[in-house]
């Protein structure tokens, strides 16, 4: 009995020693924070009517598990203050993946996604996200062939959109950058996009090249790689490392030439889109690193611009209508005088015709101007001579800012000046290309001034009248 009694008494004391320590701290709250929403990247529906995709991990506040799990999870999908859409399902566990979808998508707009989630203890988290819906097929059509639009101002840049504070090409540099101004941009309507630079286009120093100028396209801008393009009311997107419009150097990150990356793709912003007849203009904008935004004005389609040369043309009877320099217009070193014009008439009644079939004729009549290069003992008015005679078996190409003849002799001004040097150092060409620097109209009246570098650092100008 008594040791049945000391055992009681050992167990009260014990039992009086623990209510002794409780020291009023034997409930310690546990946290219990809100659930976790972490929202992924909305992988479809920016487009209209196509699926919307977005997926919402779900994770339970720190608890360690002991005071509450996940419960519910909401969504809405607003158009300012209407509700387009919305849904939501139950929740259990810690954790947990929600796929959001909705079939068919949205028109375009601005929209916005507001998310809840609650767990059983009646914690909530709220997250939303704002987005655009694209129009599937802009009202306004890119598809077909493009190029920078031949005029001052198609290239412009400065510290703020539109700018033109720091450069922007001039008319003389259409006809100086040709060989850029001819290059194509192609919109296919499967959304593949194409460049085709020719054999030439404009290159800078950051290129590799000595100087700028024209030259050979260099990779990755060259035109050789597989590009497409994404389109809406509001951006132009090509993709594809070298796809590009306007200058290649500039895309969003800045321009190459001062350190940018070259890009995988790039975004414009379209500024302006028109359309007149079969004419369609389009300006786009990029900012190319902070605080530097360039312009590029395109054209597409339209009459051919043939059309503005179709005709038949003269040398103008005028002085410096023929001359030659170390630089584009320059009559540094020669140019004909007034007195030329009568000395040389059997050269100035010379007729160049351009037909609207893309023809190109010569008729010189009887007597020409002739160099001794051609084999006479002065220069002076003679029978012309081959390959430089009269012939109606030729063919041009103008584009506004280039002119190019085809076929062995075709030439207009003086026939020794070709696009190589001049003759007879070097071989009579199959075609000659000239610049073109200027093409006005007045009272029916059209001139025409043409540029062409014979050779490195000859400059030839021609100026023609229309009949």
């Amino acid at each position: 009995m008594k040791n049945a009694l000391s055992k009681i008494a050992v167990l009260c004391c014990s039992l009086a020693l623990i209510w002794a320590c409780d020291n009023g701290f034997a409930d310690i709250p546990v946290n219990d924070d809100p659930p976790k929403i972490t929202l992924g990247p909305i992988t479809s529906g920016l487009v209209e009517k196509q699926d919307f995709k977005v997926q919402v991990t779900l994770s339970d506040g720190k608890d360690e598990g002991r005071i509450s799990t996940l419960s519910k999870f909401s969504y809405s999908i607003k158009r300012g203050a209407t509700v387009i859409t919305s849904g939501g399902q139950d929740l259990s566990g810690d954790f947990q993946i929600v796929q959001i979808e909705v079939k068919g998508g949205f028109d375009p707009g601005d929209y916005n996604l507001d998310l809840k989630a609650t767990d059983t203890n009646g914690n909530e988290s709220v997250d939303n996200v704002s987005f655009k819906v694209a129009s599937a097929k802009p009202a306004f059509d890119i598809s077909g062939v493009w190029k920078m639009e031949p005029v001052a101002g198609a290239m412009k840049v400065g510290p703020a959109p539109g700018s033109s504070e720091w450069w922007q090409n001039s008319a003389g540099d259409v006809a100086a950058r040709a060989c850029f101004f001819d290059d194509t941009f192609t919109f296919e309507t499967n959304g593949s996009f194409k460049m085709d630079l020719g054999n030439s286009t404009w290159l800078e120093t950051w290129q590799g090249v000595a100087a700028d100028g024209c030259g050979a396209p260099k990779s990755p801008f060259d035109g050789k790689g597989s590009y497409t393009y994404t389109y809406t009311s509001t951006t132009l997107t090509l993709i594809g490392k070298g796809a590009h419009v306007g200058l290649a150097k500039v895309n969003n990150a800045g321009e190459i030439s001062n350190g940018a990356a070259i890009a995988d793709q790039i975004a414009y912003t379209i500024v302006e889109q028109t359309k007149v007849g079969d004419t369609r203009k389009m300006t786009l904008r990029i900012q190319a690193g902070n605080g530097v935004w360039w312009d590029f004005k395109l054209i597409s389609g339209g009459a051919s611009p043939a059309s503005a040369i179709v005709g038949k043309w003269k040398m103008e009877p005028v002085e410096g209508a023929l001359s030659v320099g170390p630089t584009a217009g320059s009559r540094e070193w020669w140019f004909n005088t007034t007195a030329d014009v009568a000395t040389r008439a059997c050269f100035f009644d010379d007729t160049y015709t351009f037909a609207a079939d893309g023809k190109f004729s010569i008729d010189m009549g009887n007597q020409t101007w002739l160099e001794t290069w051609q084999g006479v003992g002065a220069d002076g008015c003679g029978t012309p001579k081959a390959p430089h005679i009269s012939a109606t078996n030729f063919n041009y190409e103008y584009t506004g800012s280039t002119l190019k003849l085809i076929g062995q002799g075709a030439h207009v001004g003086l026939s020794k000046a070709v696009n190589a040097g001049e003759l007879p150092n070097v071989a009579v060409p199959n075609d000659v290309t000239y610049q073109v620097a200027s093409l006005t109209e007045s009272n029916g009246i059209k001139k025409m001034t043409l540029q062409i570098q014979a050779g490195s650092g000859v400059w030839w100008t021609f100026k023609l009248i229309s009949e």
